[in-house]
Formats: C-alpha cells, sequence, structure tokens
C-alpha cells in the first residue's frame, strides 16, 4: 500500500512501446523531454517512464507532421487540434503509381512473407539498377503517405523497411565485381537512424564497381572524419531524411571543418530539400539518378 503523502505511480505505455507505435526513438523521445518539455511522461512504480496516450497520440501526429519536412521544434508545442489541422491541410492525396498498386494492397493485409515475394519479384523482373532507381522510390513514397493518411500503422510500414532491407542486403552480398576507384563511405551522423537511403545508393555504387565502405548509422563526426583519414576515403557519402531532427546544413559546416580537404562529400535524401550544393564543401544528390552521372564526373577528373 501507498503510503500517505507518496504519490501514486503513473500509468500509461512504457518507452518501448512508444517508440514502436510512434516511429520514434527512445533517445529522441528522452531529448524532446529535456528540450521542449514534451512530452511530459510520469513513473510506474519501478521509477521507468510511462506516456498517457493523448501524449502518444499527439506525438504519432507530430512524427506524421515531420514526414512531410517539419521541424519538431516548430509543432511540438501546438495544441492537438492544430496539429491535426496542420496535418489535414498537408495529407498527400496523390495516386500510388501503376507498378506499386499491388504494394499498397499487400501492406493493408500485414502479410510480410507476400511483401518479400512482391518485393524479390520486382527485383528480379526489373534488374537490381532499376529496382533501386525507379521502384524502391516510388513505393517508399507510397509507404511515406499511406503512413501519413493513417491508412497504415507504423509497425506495417517497419515491416515494409524490413523486407527492403534484408532483400538488398542479401543482394550486395553475392555482388562480386572487384572494387575500384573511388573509394566510397556510407555513413549517417547522429541523430540519423534510416540508413534505406544509403543501402540504395551502396547498391548502385557497388554495380559501378566502386569500393564501398559502409559504416551504418549515427557515427559521431569526429569519427566519421578519423575513419575518412584512416581508411584513406575519396568520398563521402551522407543521408538525411526527414526525420533528422537537427539543422543538416550546421551539420555539414561542422563535419566539413573536420575532414581533409582531398575527401569529396556528397549528401542526399529527404531532409537536404533546402540545402544547397556549396562549390568545393559538398554536392547535394536530389536523386539516385544523379549518382552514376556524377561518380562518372569524379573518376574522369581522378584518371588512375
Amino acid at each position: 500500500m501507498t503510503q500517505a503523502g507518496q504519490p501514486q505511480p503513473a500509468s500509461g505505455l512504457p518507452i518501448s512501446v512508444v517508440e514502436r507505435e510512434t516511429g520514434i526513438p527512445k533517445d529522441l523521445l528522452r531529448m524532446w523531454e529535456r528540450r521542449y518539455g514534451f512530452p511530459q511522461p510520469g513513473r510506474d512504480a519501478q521509477g521507468d517512464r510511462v506516456y498517457p496516450r493523448d501524449q502518444v497520440d499527439k506525438l504519432r501526429t507530430v512524427r506524421r507532421l515531420m514526414d512531410q519536412g517539419f521541424r519538431p521544434g516548430k509543432i511540438i508545442h501546438l495544441s492537438p487540434e492544430a496539429l491535426a489541422e496542420l496535418s489535414e491541410a498537408h495529407r498527400p492525396r496523390a495516386n500510388p503509381p501503376a507498378v506499386c498498386a499491388r504494394l499498397e494492397s499487400l501492406l493493408k493485409s500485414q502479410d510480410g512473407h507476400a511483401i518479400r515475394d512482391e518485393l524479390q519479384s520486382q527485383l528480379h523482373g526489373q534488374g537490381l539498377r532499376h529496382f533501386v532507381c525507379d521502384f524502391l522510390p516510388a513505393a517508399n513514397q507510397l509507404v511515406g503517405e499511406l503512413w501519413m493518411r493513417g491508412v497504415v500503422e507504423i509497425h506495417e510500414e517497419h515491416l515494409y523497411t524490413e523486407q527492403v532491407t534484408r532483400i538488398l542486403r542479401e543482394t550486395l552480398s553475392v555482388l562480386s565485381a572487384p572494387p575500384a576507384q573511388p573509394r566510397v563511405m556510407l555513413t549517417t551522423c547522429p541523430g540519423e537512424q534510416h540508413v534505406l537511403g544509403l543501402l540504395m545508393a551502396e547498391a548502385l555504387l557497388r554495380l559501378a564497381a566502386c569500393d564501398v565502405l559502409a559504416f551504418g548509422a549515427e557515427m559521431p563526426l569526429t569519427d566519421i572524419a578519423q575513419a575518412a583519414r584512416k581508411h584513406q576515403v575519396d568520398i563521402l557519402a551522407l543521408s538525411f531524411s526527414q526525420s533528422y531532427d537537427g539543422n543538416p546544413l550546421d551539420t555539414l559546416d561542422s563535419l566539413r571543418s573536420l575532414l581533409p580537404d582531398r575527401v569529396t562529400l556528397w549528401v542526399g535524401g529527404a531532409g537536404c530539400q533546402t540545402v544547397k550544393t556549396s562549390a568545393g564543401r559538398w554536392q547535394v544528390l536530389r536523386s539516385l539518378n544523379e549518382l552514376e552521372p556524377l561518380l562518372h564526373h569524379w573518376r574522369q577528373c581522378h584518371p588512375g
């Protein structure tokens, strides 16, 4: 029995469930709590964070708006009603591409095996290059729109992403072209957990016989610079998604000052929509279709 004057333990959802339902990582939830004062979780009998349902619902809307390009600091203090109006005003209305029509129905059915079979069929029918450059961008956009419209839940989005990631990793593991210049390093900066864009870029780089070093997600900036030096990297490629809770331009400025001058910096992803190419500092890729021409230009400028 709780002693008189002692606060009753709060009820709600544990942070792991909130992460799964909203798609917002635990570390980001804690950081928002410190930085913005929201969410405001209670504590259970063990002292662990628990989140009231109304806060979780608000977080889901914030995440949807982040996927549409809004920064959390600009919207997190809005009321649930204002967030709902903003979400409705920016809700996608586009029809799904014809090539993705079957995928939409499979996502709604939550059949992981069928989703994987459909992705494998598209890969085998189109080949890796067209699968990465044409099909996956359309499919990724469709999944994002379905999530923002509330047609699919975050766990269904995760199911799709996991299947795509597995297929790409399996495909990359059997590519056997001997590596050649340039040596390209792939990673993301702290606060960016999404690696699907990097896997798609890696597929094209490996098809072009590049020497690829993939370091995974959320590498500290000083470690990125140290690895670039140690491994004598020619090109560093970074990806920023719309969920990146930071200013990509500030991050690029900080990173560029740490990198050797000889390292070329390429950046891409939906989070770079407002970032412009800075001559001599970094190159922004608006789509994966720009990667191979850019690579060809690099090789012309660095013969041998």
